[in-house]
């Protein structure tokens, strides 16, 4: 048995360390709960009972099996450690399996195309200089909150079609969401209100697009897709639709913001790295955008529930286990990857390809397009136009320290020099 505490604040915050010792003995590793945690877990509105214990597969080769077998390790009791209660009628995307979320993923990935993605690359650009605009003269801001989430939440209301006007809105439904995951009485009932604003704003959405009376940006919009997809005469009922915003309204601006702020911390603390950044044309920026999502991607892992007893990675796991896929410890596989343990953003491409931050298999994210134009433009752009851009030294960065499935930084602090911003293209 290690040391290794999984849910202890500073096993959350960087757990690279203890992984790096486990991959080469313990590649598979168990973990019993507290039970104040069990109690905590077991009080979640939605969970059919408490977790008691759980596995976390830290080996490439173990995540990819685990990711590429939903047979064995479906999803259906939720991607976190709490065991979700059966949904109605099979679930919904990351809820769900077999030929269920085969049909909804189909509808779904209708509207995110590579077409969707590209005709939104223009106004990404334009937000991400918006956002820049805004804080370029004060010489200093938090990144995550000043620009990661703020361009999450546009971008995914963008390729909605919902009014920017609402994204205030949507970030609290959002937050409020998540936060209810956590178990505690208060947060679980403002969850709740969340989620019942949240499907009423939607419920009005898919109305307004049936009847013809959506707005031209809605129209054409992704809530406005998922209503019209159609596939052998398959449709999305209403409850499908809500949940799908649901998951990527909670989903995308977390992980997204937190791939910011860890790319930005990468390059700041790799002067060499910075610099070759700093002068790569648009191939070299989407070179360094996967090498920044394999060494320092915001996911560190997803859970699935084994369907039986299983082996994986030498180990003997009981049927009804929850384990977790570590992305971030596959990512930093020695056996996976070339020096692996350091960040190098001309790394090969084919070599990169192999990377697991946006999942694999059936549940593969379906937004990662998307999440890698934000990341594109926002890195490119933040170095570009701030002048001598670097960490903060009077407020020094923080680590997220509560959200197991979430690697990374919760806040980060930086600063440049204001007499030399550079304007926008």
């Amino acid at each position: 048995m290690s040391e290794y505490d999984p849910l202890s604040a500073e096993g959350i915050a960087d757990p690279e360390e203890h992984w790096r010792r486990l991959r080469g003995r313990e590649p598979v590793h168990h973990y019993v709960l507290p039970r104040a945690e069990v109690e905590r877990l077991g009080a979640y509105a939605f969970a059919a009972e408490p977790t008691t214990e759980f596995w976390s597969a830290l080996r490439h080769a173990d995540v990819v099996h685990l990711l590429t077998d939903p047979a064995d390790f479906p999803s259906a009791q939720g991607p976190g450690l709490d065991r979700m209660a059966p949904a109605p009628g099979g679930g919904v995307l990351i809820f769900a399996d077999g030929a269920v979320h085969r049909r909804q993923r189909r509808l779904v990935a209708k509207a995110f195309t590579p077409r969707a993605v590209t005709r939104l690359l223009p106004r990404i650009q334009a937000d991400v200089d918006d956002l820049v605009d805004a804080h370029a003269p004060r010489g200093r801001m938090e990144l995550v909150e000043a620009i990661g989430i703020r361009l999450a939440i546009r971008t995914v209301l963008q390729i909605m079609g919902v009014p920017l006007e609402r994204a205030g809105d949507f970030q609290r439904w959002g937050s409020a969401i998540t936060g209810a995951l956590g178990g505690d009485p208060a947060a679980i009932q403002a969850g709740g209100a969340a989620l019942t604003e949240l499907f009423g704003h939607v419920q009005g959405v898919i109305d307004s697009v049936r009847a013809g009376e959506a707005a031209a940006d809605l129209a054409h919009g992704v809530l406005a897709g998922m209503v019209h997809a159609e596939d052998g005469g398959n449709r999305l009922s209403d409850e499908e639709i809500c949940q799908v915003t649901m998951q990527l309204v909670t989903a995308g601006y977390e992980t997204t913001s937190t791939a910011l702020a860890n790319g930005v911390h990468a390059l700041c603390t790799h002067p060499d790295q910075r610099a070759r950044f700093e002068r790569a044309d648009q191939d070299g920026v989407r070179n360094a955008v996967e090498e920044i999502l394999r060494f320092a991607g915001p996911q560190a892992g997803l859970f699935r529930t084994t369907a039986r007893d299983v082996e994986l990675g030498g180990c003997p796991i009981p049927a009804g286990a929850k384990i977790r896929a570590a992305f971030a410890s596959a990512n930093r596989d020695e056996e996976a990857f070339r020096d692996a343990g350091s960040f190098d953003i001309a790394r090969d491409r084919a070599e990169l390809h192999n990377h697991v931050a946006f999942g694999l298999g059936p549940h593969a994210c379906i937004g990662a397009s998307l999440a890698r134009a934000e990341l594109a433009a926002a890195l490119e752009t933040l170095f570009r136009r701030l002048p001598g851009l670097e960490l903060d030294p009077g407020d020094p960065p923080v680590r997220n320290t509560t959200k197991l499935t979430i690697t990374g930084f919760a806040r980060l602090p930086i600063r440049w020099d204001p007499a030399g911003v550079r304007p926008s293209r």
